[in-house]
Parts: C-alpha cells; structure tokens; sequence
C-alpha cells in the first residue's frame, strides 16, 4: 500500500488527537517523521514531562513485571469465569429448569456480551482518571456479582448477572494491552504482550478443564465461588502492589487535578471507542478479523462437551468421556497456547526489531509478518478439528487440531493487540475497547447458535463453512 493511500486512510479518523494517534498505524509521509515518533513511543509528549521516578517506562524489571502479573491474573481470571458452566451447563439446565438449547447458552453468551459491552466505557474512564482506580474497582465488582451468580434460584437471574458479570470483568481483558503500552517501549513490548495476551484466549481453557470437575465434585454453583473467592483475593492484592502507569494522569495529578483532562468533552471521551470502530478503517478491519477468530474459538470451547461428553446429544458423534474427565479435552487449547508463549517470547520481539533495523524506523506494520503466518494457521487447525471428528477418529486427531487452531488464534490476537498498542499510543485503550466489543460479540453470537448449526451440518462441513 502507498503512502499517499495510507495517508488517505488516516484522515479518517475521528478527531485531530486520534488522528496523530492512528495515523502511526497508515504510515503518514515521511516528511513529517517527528509526529510518527512521537505518536508511536509518547503519543501524549507527556512521558518526558513526568519526573523519572514516576515515569513507568523507567521502572525497574521487577516493578513492570509485578504490574504485568496482575493485569494478566484479571485478564485470565474473567475468561475462566466464561466458560466454567460450559461443562456444568447439564447441571444448570437440571437445576435451574432449563429445556431450551438456544436458553442453555445464554449463561455463558451474556458473560462474553459483557466482556465486550465493559470497555465502551472503561476504556475512556481508564484514559481520564487513571487504569488503576477501574482495575481495582471493576475486580471488588466482578467479586460481589459472582457471589449472586452462585446464589440465583432462576435461569433469568441466572442470565443477567452472568452479563453484569462480564461488564465488571473486562477491565483486565480490555485495558492491558494499553497498560503494558505505557511501561514498555514498542521493541520491548512484544513479550509482555505475549504474557497478557495468553490470559484471554488461555483463560477459556482452564475455565472447561477445571469447570467439568468443580461440576461433578462440588456442583455448579461452586464454580461462581471459586472465581469470587479468586477475585476477592486479586482485588486485595491490586490494591498493595498494582501501580499506576497512564502518563497523562500522573501527569495531571501531579499538577494537582484529579483527572487527565479532554479538551472534548467527557461524552466525547467516552464515545471514542465507538468513533474508531466506526471510523477508523484500520481498527475496523482488525476488530472485525479479530472478532471471527474469537467467534470461532468460543464456539470450539463451548462445544467441546458436545464432542467428548458421556451423554449424546442432537444425535451428533461423541467419545463418551464422564466424570468430569471430558473438561481434560480443554487441553489441547491449552497446549497451543503453551506452545505459542513459548514461540512468541523468542520470536516477537527479535521479529520487529530485525524490520525495524533493516528498514531504518519503528512501525507498527512490522507486526503483520508474524500475524501472517497465525492467520494460515487458523484455519489449518480448524479443519483437522472438524474433519477428524466428523470421521470418528481417534481422539487424539481432533484435540491435535484444536491446539494448532489455539495456537494461530493466540498469535494472530497477540499481534493484532500489539499493533493497535503500537498504532493508538495515547488512545490505545479505546482502540482496544473497540477490538473487544466486536470479539465479545462474536464470541456470544458463536455460543448461542454454534450447537444447533452444529446438529445441522455436523462437524466438518460447519467448520468448513466458517473456513470459507
């Protein structure tokens, strides 16, 4: 693509600051390298303005890393909680009197709706009155809401908290890739994002490994109270350790305002995320890529009962594992995500680095290579998942592809994550905010019809059609 047509692109976006922002991303022309640099590495000029002991891009290893861990355990803690009545979801139809498959969904549909719907407003808020303030306080939230989850005696109540419960969760999900953004420079960051990003895509994993025993062992409602215990405790330990890290909010604190002002508006701050997804033709595209792969990986995750259960249902295939051993078949998802950390640790950083020094500047399109290959990948997996399935294979083929597909999934996320970082600086949780709606989304449409399309079609010809 050229410059001129990348210019084109920028000046799309929606106001002047989000156009400095974004235009990182479309490569404005080369005449004007000073705006590119600043808005890739201090979108906000304000990180040279902090003192350097306040400044989080000097902080020590430790300290950054303490910050990541944090922010990883929220971001991986809400998925958990996505899809730990997956497995139980017999359990819950049985007690709660549920007969509807599409009704059966909803519990984990609503949560994922709400995971993306959350950021619309946190991001912006996590952009005027600081990260830490919406981290601490959506967690002592999500903590509170899983506690009615455990306690409801209907399947609506059941499916309202269960969407609330999302909405207080997703400040992990949503705002992390910004706060590594603020402590690490864009040749750094790679890893760190690899370390985050493994929470959201991980998370469901763990959620129906550990869900199908809690289920068998303890019944479902245990589930909510391990994830409020969970978060309870996470919520104490932000409050000591998790420091700020937005520069444009200790800036401002350090001038004695309580916010980081806009000189839009507060509503204009607040529909920003909305405005990019809308007008920002790059974030759209990446939202609307981002979206399928999450679709698709919520709908693999959430039908892994069907496939693996003891119990038959739609008439479809089954391997006839009880139990609670079928939560072992999340696995597989969980050994591609190893896998890719693995990969990505030694790779993603050296990838950018190595463009980055063969072409003499920093740019956020030096992600793309990699994410390339992921985007290959996906689909590859996908089909041996379908396929081998559909042709009664032994079970190890099925749960070969589905670690190939977690593999391509995470690393296509992970890098779509870092280049909105990259390209966004200053406004990178509201692009991130936009990116997650359109994957929640999706993630709630794949789970609610993603059974019966299933019985339909069958295994392989339904992934098929979402290959095409």
């Amino acid at each position: 693509m050229s410059s001129g047509t990348l210019q084109q692109i920028s000046h799309t976006q929606v106001d002047s600051k989000e156009t400095v922002a974004s235009a990182v991303s479309l490569q404005q022309s080369a005449s004007n390298p000073d705006v590119e640099k600043n808005a890739s590495t201090d979108p906000a000029g304000t990180l040279n303005e902090l003192p350097a002991e306040l400044n989080p891009r000097n902080w020590s290893k430790g300290r950054k890393w303490v910050n990541v861990g944090l922010i990883a355990f929220q971001a991986t803690l809400s998925p958990i909680s996505s899809t730990l009545l997956a497995v139980g979801q017999f359990q819950v139809d049985a007690s709660l009197g549920v007969t509807s498959s599409y009704v059966s969904a909803l519990p984990v549909a609503t949560f994922v709706l709400g995971l993306g719907l959350g950021p619309l407003c946190l991001a912006p808020l996590s952009e005027m009155y600081g990260r830490r303030r919406v981290y601490v306080a959506n967690c002592a939230a999500f903590a509170l809401v899983n506690i009615g989850c455990a306690l409801v005696r209907t399947d609506t109540a059941l499916v309202v908290l269960r969407f609330f419960a999302g909405v207080a969760g997703s400040a992990g999900p949503a705002l992390g890739g910004g706060t590594i953004g603020d402590m690490f420079a864009p040749s750094e960051r790679g890893g760190a994002q690899a370390v985050y990003g493994f929470g959201p895509t991980f998370g469901p994993a763990i959620g129906g490994l550990i869900g199908g025993y809690i289920a068998d062992r303890a019944g479902w409602r245990w589930s909510m109270w391990v994830t409020s215990i969970a978060a309870g405790v996470t919520t104490l330990v932000s409050m000591l350790l998790l420091r700020e890290t937005y520069a444009p909010y200790l800036l401002a604190r350090l001038h004695g305002k309580r916010a980081a002002g806009s000189s839009d508006g507060f509503i204009h701050a607040l529909t920003r995320p909305l405005r990019l997804l809308l007008f920002s033709p790059i974030a759209m595209v990446m939202s609307f890529y981002m979206a399928l792969v999450y679709g698709l990986l919520y709908l693999q995750l959430v039908t892994i009962p069907l496939l693996f259960d003891a119990t038959p249902v739609f008439g479809l295939f089954m391997y006839g594992w009880h139990n609670g051993n079928e939560g072992l078949a999340y696995l597989s998802a969980a050994v591609g995500c190893l896998v890719f950390l693995v990969t990505c640790i030694f790779t993603l950083n050296r990838s950018y680095r190595a463009l980055c020094r063969r072409y003499g500047q920093e740019k956020p399109e030096y992600r793309m290579p990699v994410m390339q290959i992921g985007i290959l990948i996906v689909p590859a997996g996908l089909f041996m998942y379908g396929w081998t399935a559909q042709a009664h294979a032994d079970f190890i083929f099925p749960l070969i592809g589905a670690a190939i597909f977690a593999f391509g999934g995470l690393l296509t996320y992970t890098c779509i994550q870092t280049y909105l970082v990259d390209a966004f600086g200053q406004y990178a949780a509201s692009a991130l905010a936009a990116s997650v709606l359109l994957r929640s989304v999706g993630g709630a449409l794949f789970s609610i019809f993603g059974a019966n399309v299933y019985q339909s079609l069958g295994y392989g010809w339904y992934v098929t059609l979402n290959i095409a």
